[in-house]
């Protein structure tokens, strides 16, 4: 399997050395070299690629502002590179795989290359990115109750595993390849992406009002048309509020021709 690699540094020594580093490497292509914020983030939006070398300080976007305004639902992996290593705390809240500090040594490249490879591989492999799948590659994680509707999933609550119900969900956002499980009195993060989850919690109750957000419509209250900005306001029974994208108002429409009750 082929992992599609990006590079992005406004300094083109530093590009061509990351370039020349990845040539040849097994399983590695290419795909293309950025020299600011802007051009990365519609490269990445573009290509998709799997993994991305980010340089953080950059004119105009800098690398965390490039991860912000992505809008493609299956965030690539990063690895930032940089010359200032005060970066690192926020690196790491982006959920970067490793952190590069400029001028780094061949083999701590190449070191950080082959994690993102494991890791890389090991998405490729099943279908959702942390073994939250299908009931065929990810039994040990997730049991399908049929008479509930509901599926159990494992989560790591400080370092012990415990499961939770998808029917005590009221709804999941997500945050590159990160999402959050939004219960009645706590949050739960979860390594996933929210395509993946849709797949697989159509069936419990769940649908998709925005590309990052899936709601549980047995938790709803009321469904309010906004004119103002054509969006729907989704109303929960503990008076929480969560609002559609435009682009998913179809969907929101399709909702509500099933479910009436809820059209305020």
């Amino acid at each position: 399997m082929t992992i599609r690699v990006l590079v992005v540094d406004d300094e083109p020594l530093a590009r061509a050395r990351a370039s020349r580093l990845l040539n040849g490497v097994a399983d590695i292509e290419l795909i293309g070299q950025c020299v600011n914020g802007e051009d990365a983030l519609a490269k990445i939006n573009e290509l998709q690629p799997d993994l991305v070398f980010l340089d953080i300080q950059m004119p105009g976007l800098t690398g965390f502002d490039v991860l912000t305004h992505i809008t493609v639902d299956k965030a690539p992996f990063i690895i930032f590179v940089t010359a200032y290593d005060q970066y690192a705390i926020q690196a790491f809240e982006f959920h970067a795989l490793d952190y590069l500090l400029k001028p780094y040594k061949d083999s701590r490249f190449h070191e950080a290359l082959e994690r993102a490879i494991s890791q890389i591989k090991l998405q490729q492999m099943t279908e959702f990115q942390t073994g939250i799948g299908n009931l065929k590659n990810a039994q040990n994680e997730i049991t399908r109750s049929q008479d509930i509707e509901s599926i159990d999933i494992e989560v790591a609550v400080q370092g012990r595993k415990k499961d939770v119900s998808s029917k005590d969900i009221l709804w999941i956002e997500s945050d590159g390849n990160y999402v959050t499980f939004y219960m009645k009195d706590r949050e739960y993060l979860y390594r996933a992406t929210i395509s993946s989850l849709e797949y697989d919690l159509q069936e419990c109750g769940f649908f998709r009002i925005h590309r990052s957000i899936l709601v549980n419509w047995r938790f709803l209250e009321r469904v309010v048309y906004m004119h103002a900005n054509n969006q729907y306001k989704l109303v929960l029974k503990d008076a929480r509020e969560l609002l559609s994208a435009r682009s998913y108002k179809d969907r929101v429409i399709r909702f509500l021709d099933e479910h009436p009750d809820f059209s305020k």
